[in-house]
């Protein structure tokens, strides 16, 4: 291993680390006004920013909180199987310090999580591996070479013996995504990409999505060449085909324009990818949807958030697995934010009937993050506890749990209408 690596349950409080230790993560069950019930992975003690990042795959679930102990980062990880969850357990490495932001992205893939640590000098991500009882650090993982300023571990995304890292600050923020594959129980860069019509202040790497041979990384700040264009973004589809990595496409919405930030936040799932433009339809934001045909990408629908304002910023987060996509929008009313679930069928893409708030509190920013695979949906509330504290929290739901629907809401959705008006 790289480094050794503090894991603890967070219900045995130990106190040997120089900063408060969090206590154990309360469970409980929300009911919402509807018929959904949403289960609360919330804090009782200082977490700062938890759920900034989310992720989950089968029982195991993980939450950044990048802004933890001077924001050097921390990652709360939990097995969970229906309602019931296990005690929360804290990853530290011993390695950290005041600003590395561990946490700030987080991957699931099976029993392999990654976690980027990007503050970290150029940046840094760390793969761990679950043997049931507990995690350990298989790996710490720099890019080489190493280079200040590149953001590496800004965002990543892992599937199996792959791990794909964003370092949107790289060649003077132009931006590159880092290839890593892992044989046996090491993991070795494989190839370093970047667009082939590369610019300085692109940001490529600001998001990444990995799905078998196929790695869509975004960058939100690429203008085409017209006068006095800006940050309309693009998203890029990089293909693995032996021996390496090629350049497939440039994804671009049909109608776009100044500001947009498409690619904000990119997902991929098999033929199929969501890319986020949150600023797009003055900041009301968007989901457009793209899917590929033979080596064909074309733009299939431009999903948008029922009753959606300006400055809600949806898209601003997006999961996309196979016929259905969970979108944020955090900043949606007055701050308390939101999240829709969209399900397609008979070629439609519907949203769900639910409301879609989590929490009524301005500045409480639901759906900063989220994550969804098969029945399993995660909404990270990086801003639960409202300001100053800004202590987060995540709702989770299993859906193949018969208590549970679709939608994240509770009773209190008039409380954040009337705030906002």
């Amino acid at each position: 291993m790289a480094s050794r690596t503090r894991q603890r349950s967070v219900a045995s409080r130990r106190r040997s680390r120089p900063f408060r230790a969090p206590a154990f993560l309360a469970l409980a069950l929300i009911a919402s006004a509807a018929t959904a019930q949403t289960q609360l992975l919330a804090p009782t003690d200082i977490a700062a920013e938890l759920a900034y990042s989310v992720a989950l795959d089968g029982s195991l679930l993980a939450a950044g909180a990048p802004g933890a102990a001077m924001s050097s980062g921390q990652v709360y990880t939990y097995a969970c199987n229906g309602q019931n969850c296990a005690p929360a357990v804290a990853l530290v490495p011993m390695d950290l310090n005041a600003g590395d932001v561990f946490g700030a992205s987080v991957s699931l893939s099976g029993t392999t999580l990654a976690v980027g640590a990007p503050g970290q000098a150029g940046g840094s991500v760390y793969v761990f591996v679950n043997d049931g009882p507990g995690w350990s650090l298989q790996q710490k993982i720099v890019a080489m070479p190493a280079l200040p300023g590149e953001g590496f571990g800004t965002a990543l995304a892992v599937e199996g013996d792959r791990l794909a890292v964003g370092a949107p600050g790289a060649d003077g923020n132009a931006g590159a995504v880092y290839v890593f594959e892992r044989n046996g129980l090491t993991w070795s860069q494989a190839d370093r990409l970047q667009a082939t019509d590369a610019s300085s202040g692109d940001a490529l790497g600001s998001s990444v999505a990995l799905s078998a041979d196929t790695i869509v990384a975004g960058a939100p700040q690429w203008a085409s060449a017209a006068a006095g264009a800006y940050s309309q973004g693009a998203a890029y589809v990089f293909e693995f085909v032996s021996p390496g990595w090629i350049q497939q496409a440039r994804l671009l919405p049909t109608v776009s324009g100044n500001g947009d930030t498409f690619g904000h936040a990119v997902s991929l799932s098999g033929n199929r990818a969501a890319i986020g433009a949150p600023l797009a339809e003055l900041r009301t934001g968007s989901v457009y949807l793209f899917e590929r045909s033979g080596p064909i990408w074309s733009q299939q629908t431009q999903l948008a958030a029922p009753f959606g304002l300006p400055a809600d910023r949806f898209g601003w987060s997006v999961s996309l697995d196979g016929d259905q996509v969970l979108a944020g929008a955090p900043f949606a009313l007055d701050g308390c934010g939101g999240s829709t679930l969209f399900v397609r069928s008979a070629g439609i893409w519907n949203a769900s009937t639910d409301p879609a708030l989590s929490r009524t509190l301005p500045g409480g920013l639901v759906g900063w993050s989220v994550a969804t695979k098969g029945q399993s949906w995660m909404v990270g509330v990086p801003g639960y506890s409202g300001a100053p504290s800004h202590v987060g929290a995540a709702f989770w739901q299993d859906g193949s749990d018969g208590l549970f629907s679709g939608g994240f809401d509770d009773a209190g959705a008039e409380t954040c209408l009337a705030l906002a008006d």
